[in-house]
């Protein structure tokens, strides 16, 4: 305003639109990256859980952009190296944060998963079996299953999942990354399990995995997960049960003792499980501590055998 009454008329109206249309744009330039961090990871973890066990239903994708997932993950890998932990994202899949792959998709997309898939594949490479079945419990969207099972040909597995949106996304991995070794998705809930689902094929399981359920669902899940592993596996075979948990009853990050009180305000059943309080779940199943492994992100790998 003090511009445009220094120079006056018509004269001064224009030099003062100009300026303000040139510093505006310089603005709103200078602000477009963090608009978009904002809105493609951020945004989503405004919402309410969905999950079955919550009983509310997944939401619709996302309407942040047509891009793909994938040209995100350097910005969301960035932004989980920002923190001290890696907090989940709003849940949208079995309580897991899954969005699609691209809009309109039914391939889901996750992050986390995406980052934690090499972690656990390391510790997997000191672990599976030379040959026989893998039963993948809450397997997800499929990025997990497919992966694996590329780099050990010899074994077949076997995913599951109680979700609608990931029981379809899971074949379009196996179709898109051309793996042969992985049977089609069986429907498997360990709180209700239906055994005829997974018991066919002939012979046991000598591995299972799950990754990321045992926060999200109530105990009598952890609890029904070492009761059908138990079930399921040969004997001497592993359970390996990869996720975020308390340590001596202390969260390992401000970052996971925030998603915990979320997760609890949510659902009471919810939230993290203490390390101790697993393997005594386990050791009620007959299971045999076998080591706990600090994996990155503030994440453990507890793995049991069956005995």
């Amino acid at each position: 305003r003090a511009l445009n009454h220094q120079e006056g008329g018509v004269r001064g109206d224009k030099g003062c639109m100009h300026r303000r249309i040139f510093f505006g744009t310089a603005l709103l330039v200078s602000l477009l990256p963090a608009i978009a961090v904002r809105s493609a990871f951020v945004a989503p973890s405004q919402g309410l859980l969905c999950s079955p066990v919550l009983g509310v239903k997944p939401r619709a994708a996302y309407p942040l952009c047509s891009l793909s997932r994938k040209t995100l993950r350097s910005g969301s890998a960035s932004l989980a190296t920002m923190s001290q932990g890696e907090t989940p994202p709003a849940p949208t899949v079995n309580g897991k944060g899954y969005e699609p792959e691209q809009a309109g998709s039914e391939k889901l997309f996750s992050g986390p998963a995406d980052r934690n898939t090499q972690p656990i594949l390391d510790v997997l490479k000191t672990l599976m079996p030379p040959s026989g079945k893998v039963l993948a419990v809450a397997e997800g969207s499929g990025q997990h299953v497919t992966t694996f099972a590329k780099a050990f040909p010899s074994l077949t597995f076997q995913p599951t999942e109680i979700d609608e949106a990931a029981l379809k996304s899971i074949p379009l991995y196996i179709k898109d990354e051309g793996v042969s070794n992985v049977l089609p998705p069986k429907r498997f809930d360990v709180m209700e399990p239906d055994y005829t689902a997974v018991e066919g094929g002939g012979g046991k399981y000598g591995l299972v995995y799950v990754v990321n359920l045992t926060h999200i669902a109530p105990f009598e899940a952890t609890s029904g997960l070492f009761k059908a592993s138990k079930r399921l596996l040969e004997a001497g075979g592993l359970l390996c049960v990869y996720g975020p948990f308390k340590k001596d009853g202390k969260h390992t990050s401000e970052g996971n003792e925030s998603f915990d009180a979320r997760l609890r305000a949510k659902d009471a059943r919810l939230g993290y499980r203490d390390i101790a309080e697993v393997q005594v779940a386990g050791e009620a199943e007959g299971f045999a501590k076998e080591k706990v492994l600090d994996m990155p992100a503030n994440n453990f790998m507890i793995i049991m055998r069956a005995s």
